[in-house]
């Protein structure tokens, strides 16, 4: 079981991101938005898009200063998150390692199926769910939870 106390709260935006790890507050502020204008050309989330936004993502993760080696859970409330829960995990509020990498399999496999998905609201649940996969890689994290805004305030 991992230590709540190494539990990771973040907040990914489209134009910064957030992490409380530890008693420590990240900044990054280079969001979704960036991400996507550095991976996706003339709009097209392709194969080169997702390994572009993959390297965008790994430099992100690597620019905040945290310890990689001890196993974290993730914990947040970004509508984002549900989004990416709602169109690749129905019914769950969490998520671990596994099923991360099997629903990653399945967008590389079907990403056309996924961006038609999103067309509406665009494809930022898509870059969210890509930025998900590599802090899991990068950052030991083993689970990611959703937690509601209401859930989270009756704490």
């Amino acid at each position: 079981m991992v230590n709540p106390d190494t539990a990771i709260k973040f907040s990914l935006g489209l134009e910064q991101l957030s992490f409380d790890i530890d008693g420590q507050h990240f900044q990054v502020d280079k969001g979704l938005s960036f991400i996507q204008s550095n991976s996706m050309r003339h709009g097209v989330l392709d194969e080169l898009a997702i390994e572009l936004m993959i390297y965008v993502i790994e430099e992100i993760l690597e620019s905040v200063p945290i310890q990689y080696g001890q196993p974290k859970s993730a914990i947040s409330a970004d509508t984002l998150l549900q989004e990416v829960l709602n169109l690749f995990f129905p019914n769950l509020y969490r998520i671990d390692r596994v099923q991360l990498e099997s629903g990653f399999n399945a967008f590389i496999d079907r990403r056309e199926y996924y961006v038609h998905q999103v067309a509406e609201q665009g494809v930022f649940s898509l870059v969210y769910f890509v930025f998900l996969r590599e802090m899991m890689h990068h950052w030991n994290v083993t689970d990611i939870k959703f937690e509601s805004l209401e859930t989270a305030q009756l704490l």
